[in-house]
């Protein structure tokens, strides 16, 4: 057997120094690379978790109104400002009770605030849809209307955010209305000027001081296309003698 030499074939224009520089690159750069590649997929499956668990509990998810105090007492609770005494939260809803929603809650979910707005107003906008409105008057004109939600479901408060509602009772009341929500299982909303306002006033100031812990709040809002808008007693009671 003819015995030879082995010896390495390289291409034209590549030297030797340039392969050990090739190899050197491989495990420097190209391997690592594809390492971080395939772990991407395994990153990926591990955050599904979180999206898992909020798929599985999204379609629960509603608003809730809740007194000022309650996000002090509870630094980690998820909500937005309305007054200074009000501010809106957000539960998941279990038929016969509800739990707030937490700071910590978001990032297991991996989701944002706005997310969270988002999906919990959708739901109430279906919850919204099957609710008894009770409109009535004082035998007045269009100026002695008032409706009252009082479903007993336990978010019949934050319906006043609804925009499907909001637009009804523009249409019952006018552009701009007067709301109340001294407790939690109780929405009235009246003309701007009507003229037994001092009455309807009295009225939610009595309700929240008799309220038990689904107390809100006893100030009024005045409801416009903008959203709304703390009001003092003062300035409900000169609407209404306008």
């Amino acid at each position: 057997m003819e015995r030879t030499n082995a010896t390495l074939e390289i291409p034209c224009g590549i030297h030797r120094s340039s392969v050990y520089t090739e190899r050197r690159w491989m495990k420097k750069v190209f391997i690592p690379a594809i390492a971080a590649l395939l772990l991407i997929p395994s990153l990926f499956l591990s955050g599904c978790g979180g999206n898992a668990e909020w798929r599985e509990v999204k379609t629960s998810v509603l608003p809730q109104l809740m007194e000022g105090n309650l996000r002090r007492r509870l630094p980690a609770i998820v909500y937005e400002e309305i007054s200074r005494d009000l501010s809106l939260g957000y539960v998941i809803d279990h038929d016969q009770s509800y739990n707030f929603i937490m700071k910590y809650n978001l990032e297991e979910w991996g989701i944002n605030q706005k997310t969270l707005h988002r999906t919990a107003m959708k739901n109430l906008e279906k919850l919204v849809g099957n609710t008894e409105v009770q409109y009535a008057d004082t035998n007045e004109d269009e100026k002695g209307r008032y409706a009252i939600i009082e479903t007993g479901d336990g978010y019949d408060a934050v319906r006043i955010l609804s925009p499907s509602l909001q637009k009804n009772m523009r249409e019952y009341l006018g552009a701009e209305y007067i709301a109340g929500m001294p407790v939690r299982d109780f929405l009235i909303f009246w003309h701007k000027d009507l003229s037994y306002t001092s009455d309807f006033i009295e009225q939610v100031e009595k309700a929240y001081a008799e309220g038990d812990k689904y107390k809100l709040t006893p100030r009024l809002f005045l409801v416009t296309e903008d959203g709304l808008e703390p009001l003092t007693k003062r300035s409900v009671e000169q609407e209404g003698r306008e």
